[in-house]
């Protein structure tokens, strides 16, 4: 696992960090959610042209595979957003 400290010392990527709060169960949430075809639609590279009323109640419903104190991190509305946007860049990679 990568931990909080590792990201802040840049031993390991934004994307890297957050990918390891994502599986199946949250990618599919983030799908349902906000929507294949809007994510993979989506042309702005931090998919900012999905509304982020949208990406802060996603976050808010994610039930992740790992807890933030098992890599030295707290939950905040920001961190399950920073989730949900990886597991929808994985979503559009796939496809």
């Amino acid at each position: 696992m990568k931990t909080r400290k590792e990201y802040l010392n840049g031993e390991c990527t934004h994307r890297e960090f957050w990918a390891q709060f994502v599986d199946k169960r949250v990618k599919a949430h983030v799908a349902n959610y906000i929507g294949r075809d809007a994510i993979i639609s989506s042309t702005d590279p931090h998919l900012n042209d999905i509304p982020i009323a949208k990406w802060d109640h996603v976050g808010r419903l994610l039930l992740l595979p790992i807890t933030f104190e098992s890599v030295g991190d707290y939950c905040t509305l920001s961190s399950l957003v920073c989730i949900a946007k990886e597991a929808a860049r994985q979503i559009k990679e796939e496809n």
